[in-house]
């Protein structure tokens, strides 16, 4: 009987002292497999932060800047999107006729009155070609007739432009828009001009002229517009001094211009 005991007691001693290591052996396990998930969590982040970065790498290689407007769709949504609206007033295989009245604003001897008129055809949105007609009464200003009435001093040696007609090539590099009022808003072009032709003078001479021009045309629909214009003509004019010799003066035109342009054909697009 107490031998039975006694090895029960053994027993439950040698039992009672397994259980230390068997707790250690316990936590050792939970350690592993806790460090195991965390090493696969890191593996798994790391995984998928290289194929992100890849994805990135392709994209760039394979989508190059955007150099036209279809080009746009290529982009990521919301990242480096540019829009750029249309002209309103398209012009592209278009005629324009103008027709503008007009002064002089550089001649202090004489008042230039007169009428404009123009056509051009647009190769495009920003080129085309114009013809020009400049018709022009003159009249002399009271500091002229003060000089010739008062003074005794001729002025038959100043010139004075009859008429004008020429070739221009015309560039409209800009566009936008403007407020009329904080009520309207109005589309516009700038444009520039640059040509040649002939001027006629008071004596009936033609003398070969040097155009550039610069203006604005403020569209009211996609037929029709208002519009203003500086016309600067440069020419070698012959004229006749006190003693009725022929003389050569060098004479520029400066020209304000204000009317109204129309388009046709209609135009189908936009």
């Amino acid at each position: 009987m107490k031998l039975t005991r006694y090895v029960q007691c053994l027993l439950l001693i040698c039992v009672l002292s397994q259980i230390p290591a068997a707790l250690a052996q316990f936590d050792d396990a939970q350690e592993k497999k806790e460090s195991s998930e965390v090493e696969n969590l890191y593996d798994t982040f790391d995984k998928q932060e290289a194929r992100r970065t890849r994805g990135k790498r392709i994209k760039q290689k394979e989508i190059p800047e955007p150099s036209r407007l279809a080009d746009l769709a290529t982009l990521e949504p919301f990242s480096d999107i540019a829009v750029i609206q249309r002209r309103f007033l398209p012009k592209t295989g278009r005629f324009e006729f103008s027709g503008s009245l007009m002064a002089s604003v550089n001649n202090p001897f004489f008042s230039n009155l007169g009428f404009g008129a123009r056509i051009a055809y647009y190769f495009n949105e920003k080129h085309g070609v114009v013809g020009q007609y400049y018709f022009l009464s003159n009249s002399e200003r009271d500091v002229t007739s003060n000089l010739e009435q008062e003074r005794g001093i001729e002025t038959k040696s100043l010139t004075t432009p009859k008429n004008y007609a020429g070739l221009a090539y015309k560039w409209t590099p800009l566009y936008g828009k403007m407020t009329w009022l904080n009520r309207d808003i109005v589309p516009f072009d700038l444009f520039f001009t640059l040509g040649g032709g002939t001027t006629k003078t008071d004596l009936g001479n033609q003398e070969p002229t040097i155009h550039i021009g610069t203006g604005q045309v403020f569209a009211i629909s996609k037929g029709m517009a208002v519009r203003w214009d500086l016309s600067w003509n440069f020419y070698q004019a012959e004229a006749l001094d006190d003693n009725d010799e022929t003389i050569t003066n060098s004479q520029d035109d400066l020209f304000l211009m204000i009317g109204m342009s129309f388009f046709f054909p209609e135009a189908t697009y936009r």
